[in-house]
């Protein structure tokens, strides 16, 4: 697999709290920051509405780092197939990213300045965004976690069949498996719920 085409790597450090929901792997604490709108924080567990998620978020860091490059994949470790409370190795892919940068200029969301990570190669999503779907009309939570990956100097994963057949269909992708293979690591992390209604 090569960076840009197909690129599935993952890189990701912590600043503060646990920035992966209790239980997913693998446990990343450096703080992603994520956002739908400048007015509300998409971080730390909180609880999004449906309607907000409609597009991809846009994902920013405490800090600029100059001269590197990312992808984030998204997913749902509370599929069907796993139930609430999975631990991220039969995952739902919601998104697969790369491309990103650091932008060259600061934003405030929330009363918190970041600095945004942008597209500006407009590269194609290895999974396009697909918006949260919390299951049945039940009240139940999925928990949407993101890991942003250092894809500096990287241009080839060796991943088995199975991750690269998950990363295509979207299911049954194990974010640990895929970082120990492709020999990778998680720069920053986060995760907001969505709450079926």
């Amino acid at each position: 697999m090569k960076a840009g085409s197909f690129i599935v790597a993952a890189a990701v450090t912590g600043l503060a709290n646990a920035m992966t929901p209790p239980g997913v792997f693998p446990v990343n604490t450096e703080n992603m920051t994520v956002f739908f709108d400048t007015s509300v924080l998409a971080t730390n567990g909180v609880n999004i509405p449906k309607d907000n998620t409609k597009i991809a978020p846009t994902l920013a860091l405490d800090r600029m780092l100059t001269g590197r490059t990312f992808a984030v994949v998204m997913i749902d470790p509370d599929t069907p197939a796993t139930g609430v409370g999975g631990n991220g190795t039969n995952s739902l892919i919601h998104w697969f990213q790369d491309g990103f940068t650091s932008s060259s200029s600061s934003v405030t969301v929330a009363g918190k300045t970041v600095v945004p990570l942008v597209n500006v190669a407009n590269t194609t999503a290895i999974q396009a965004y697909l918006q949260p779907q919390s299951g049945p009309a039940n009240g139940q939570t999925h928990r949407y976690t993101q890991f942003l990956i250092d894809t500096t100097n990287v241009t080839t994963f060796n991943v088995d069949p199975s991750l690269k057949n998950a990363t295509k269909t979207r299911s049954g992708f194990d974010m640990a498996k895929f970082v120990t293979e492709a020999n990778v690591q998680v720069l920053s992390a986060n995760w907001f719920n969505v709450t079926a209604t």
